[in-house]
């Protein structure tokens, strides 16, 4: 008796000696559709897809949803720690009003504005003497918006040696620390600042990027 050929199910025969030996039958594998696993193989790839989208305009420091589906998620920033306020913007230094245009050629200032809007002295801490650092990445959209690329143009720290001793920063009740940082526009780099949509970004946790663009 060949035991490979189904399940054993013994049964005691009374009217013999010996047990009964009945075979039931192994059930039917389920086989897959080529339409089932074309499916599943989609459904993988679009959330893979959707992921490294969303991984890849967190970098870019732009809403995880764009803006589309943003506004059905919308939620509040958490900033800076709470009782701390800022002001980020673009100093056009010809009428020293913030800008939200990029010269063809010329100087514009970064400007970061930290004020301590609670009744108690706040205190932070910076690992080096670069208590703050500005960033203008220029920003490439593809698919609708879904995927961001940004490409670094000008960091404040070229060029520049800090030391690499902890720092401190105290703000009285009221009181406000301005950083600042020129960046020029010139024959040299202007290639690299072509017209387009640019964000500026700042060391500091919390702060959204600014949006600033040159125009044609």
């Amino acid at each position: 008796m060949n035991a490979s050929a189904g399940v054993l199910d013994r049964i005691l025969d009374p009217g013999g000696p010996n047990n009964r030996v009945i075979l039931a039958p192994l059930p039917r594998r389920r086989t897959s559709s080529p339409f089932s696993v074309l499916l599943t193989l989609g459904v993988l790839a679009f959330v893979i897809v959707i992921g490294l989208a969303a991984l890849n305009r967190e970098a870019a420091g732009e809403p995880v949803l764009p803006q589309q589906l943003g506004r059905v998620f919308e939620q509040n920033d958490p900033g800076l720690p709470a009782g701390l306020n800022y002001d980020l913007s673009v100093i056009d230094p010809e009428t020293m009003h913030p800008t939200d245009a990029l010269p063809q050629l010329g100087t514009v200032e970064l400007r970061l504005a930290i004020t301590n809007d609670t009744a108690l002295p706040m205190n932070l801490d910076f690992p080096s003497a670069l208590q703050c650092e500005f960033t203008v990445r220029r920003i490439y959209t593809f698919i609708g918006g879904w995927f961001v690329v940004p490409l670094e143009v000008w960091r404040s720290s070229y060029f520049h040696n800090y030391s690499k001793r902890a720092t401190k920063l105290r703000l009285a009740p009221g009181q406000t620390k301005v950083y600042t940082a020129d960046w020029t526009i010139n024959n040299l780099n202007q290639l690299q600042v072509p017209p387009g949509d640019y964000r500026v970004y700042t060391s500091f946790q919390g702060i959204k990027p600014l949006l600033v663009s040159k125009p044609l």
